[in-house]
C-alpha cells in the first residue's frame, strides 16, 4: 500500500480518533453533575460543531474514498467490512443522538443532559471505537 490508499486510510484513522473522542467528550460534559444545565449544553454544543462533524465528515469521506479503490477486496474476497460498516452505522446513530441532546440541553432541557441512558450510550461507543480499531484495518 503506498500513495493515495495509505493517506486515506490514515486519514481515516486519525479522523476516527478524534470524532470518538470528541463524541465522548460530549457525553461526559453532559452527564456531568457540576454546573448548569445551558452552559453543559452550550460547551457540547461547541465540541460537537468544532470537533466531532467536522472529524466524522472527514472520517466518512476518506472512508468511502479507500472502500470504492477496492471495493472487490473489502465485500467479496474478505467479507470483513459488512462487520466494521454495520458498527460504524451504530456509532454514526450515537453521534446523532449525543448531538440532538448537546442541542437540546443547550436550550435549557434538564432531561437531555442527564437522560438515563446516556453513559451506557458513551460505553456502546467507546466500546465500538475498540472494536473498529483492533478489527483489520484498510
Amino acid at each position: 500500500m503506498n500513495g493515495l490508499p495509505q493517506l486515506l486510510v490514515a486519514t481515516h484513522v486519525t479522523a476516527n480518533v478524534v470524532w470518538i473522542g470528541s463524541i465522548l467528550a460530549v457525553g461526559r460534559v453532559l452527564a456531568a453533575a457540576e454546573g448548569d444545565v445551558k452552559v453543559r449544553g452550550a460547551l457540547a454544543v461547541r465540541i460537537y460543531k468544532s470537533l466531532a462533524i467536522p472529524a466524522f465528515i472527514a472520517s466518512f469521506l476518506a472512508g468511502v474514498a479507500r472502500l470504492l479503490l477496492s471495493t472487490e477486496y473489502y465485500f467479496v474476497s474478505t467479507h470483513f467490512m459488512h462487520a466494521k460498516l454495520l458498527l460504524a452505522f451504530v456509532v454514526i446513530g450515537l453521534h446523532h443522538v449525543i448531538g440532538a441532546r448537546a442541542k437540546k440541553a443547550a436550550a435549557g432541557d434538564a432531561s437531555a443532559a442527564v437522560a438515563p441512558g446516556l453513559e451506557l450510550g458513551l460505553a456502546i461507543a467507546a466500546t465500538g471505537a475498540i472494536f473498529l480499531a483492533i478489527m483489520k484495518p484498510f
